[in-house]
Parts: C-alpha cells; sequence; structure tokens
C-alpha cells in the first residue's frame, strides 16, 4: 500500500529547471523594481516637494548610493538561500549588522567635530525619512513576497525579513536620488532605520503569507 502510494504521488512529477527559484525572485525584484522608479518619483516629489536631482558631484552621495546599495545586495544574497526548506544561514545579518556600526563609527566621529550638532543629525527630513523608505520599497516587497509565496521556506518569518531587507536597502538607495542630505549621522540613523522598518515590515508579512 505504501509503495503504491508513492508510486502515484510521484507520477505525474516533472523535473524542475536549473535555477528555477533564483529566476523567480530575478523577475519578482525586476518587476517590483520597475514600479519603484515612477512611483518613487510621484511619491518623493509630491511629499518632499524635491524632484529627481541627484547631486553626484558631491560626496555624500556617492557614501549614500554605495551604503543603501550595499543592504539591498546581502538581501538579495539572503532571500534565494531562505526561500528553501534547508534554507538556514546568518551571515547576511550579521554582515548587515556590521555595517551599521560601522557607519554609526563613521558619523559619531563626524558628528563630534561638527560645529552643528543637532544639523548633523537631524538634517530637514529625519522625521519622514525612515517613514518614506518603506512606502518607497513597497513595490519590491510586495512583488518578493508575491514570487516567495509558493515557496516553502525553513522559516518564513527569515524568508520576510531578508525580502524587506533586500526591499529596504533597494529603496533607500531609490530614495537617496531624491534627498538632498548631506549628514553622515543622518544617513547612519534615519537611513538605517528606514531600512530597518522595511526589514521589520518584511518578517511581519512574511509570517503571515509565508507560511506553508
Amino acid at each position: 500500500m505504501t509503495d503504491e502510494l508513492i508510486n502515484r504521488l510521484s507520477a505525474d512529477l516533472e523535473p524542475v529547471p536549473p535555477r528555477a527559484l533564483e529566476r523567480r525572485i530575478w523577475t519578482a525584484l525586476a518587476l517590483g523594481a520597475l514600479v519603484t522608479l515612477p512611483y518613487a518619483y510621484i511619491v518623493l516629489d509630491l511629499w518632499l516637494g524635491r524632484p529627481f536631482v541627484p547631486l553626484m558631484g558631491e560626496r555624500m552621495f556617492w557614501v549614500k548610493f554605495v551604503y543603501t546599495l550595499a543592504f539591498a545586495l546581502i538581501g538579495f544574497a539572503a532571500v534565494p538561500a531562505l526561500s528553501r526548506p534547508d534554507g538556514r544561514i546568518r551571515w547576511p545579518f550579521i554582515l548587515s549588522g556590521l555595517g551599521l556600526l560601522v557607519a554609526l563609527g563613521f558619523g559619531t566621529m563626524r558628528w563630534m567635530e561638527s560645529d552643528w550638532i543637532m544639523p548633523e543629525l537631524m538634517g530637514q527630513t529625519a522625521m519622514v525619512c525612515p517613514w518614506l523608505i518603506p512606502l518607497t520599497g513597497l513595490p519590491v516587497l510586495a512583488a518578493l513576497l508575491w514570487a516567495m509565496r509558493p515557496l516553502a521556506p525553513r522559516s518564513a518569518t527569515m524568508a520576510g525579513l531578508a525580502a524587506g531587507l533586500l526591499a529596504g536597502g533597494f529603496g533607500a538607495w531609490t530614495y537617496a536620488f531624491f534627498c538632498g542630505e548631506d549628514g553622515m549621522m543622518f544617513m547612519a540613523v534615519w537611513y538605517s532605520l528606514g531600512i530597518a522598518l522595511t526589514a521589520a515590515l518584511g518578517a511581519v508579512l512574511g509570517r503571515v503569507l509565508l507560511r506553508w
């Protein structure tokens, strides 16, 4: 009886194409990114009153560019691994924590040397930056969770956290093109908080949507 049941269950199985999971996630990321660009232009232009004018000639723009993209790439590496039933990795989150500590260290040194301590930390948009980053990363997060829903992650919460980290990094990277703040401490605190909020949102949603 057991052999017969196994044969019936395996009769219609078809081989899975190589890297099918990765291609599914890459496609979702591409779709989310395509939606994010015009969506961010509308939302951030209306909310900040600042059009898409990247300050590429300023050093701080490139610091924000690299910092936020690093989180997106770490999440990009973690999502496929944590979407599998045997997925269990910690290094992306350890690396993210180390990156945050480095940014806070450099930000603190520059902050203490500044004559304008509060402006260096708060800038003009500290109260909206942490909320606009999750809002900007929302299309990518939604696309990733949709793509991961048929999968079978070992931990739905950790898989959602990885998706949120990727979406938060991408959202912060996109936001940096509209942001005129040039404080290192501002970036270390408020950009990081925005990424962390997006990652936390991904973990909460993943716990519900990715459970199997």
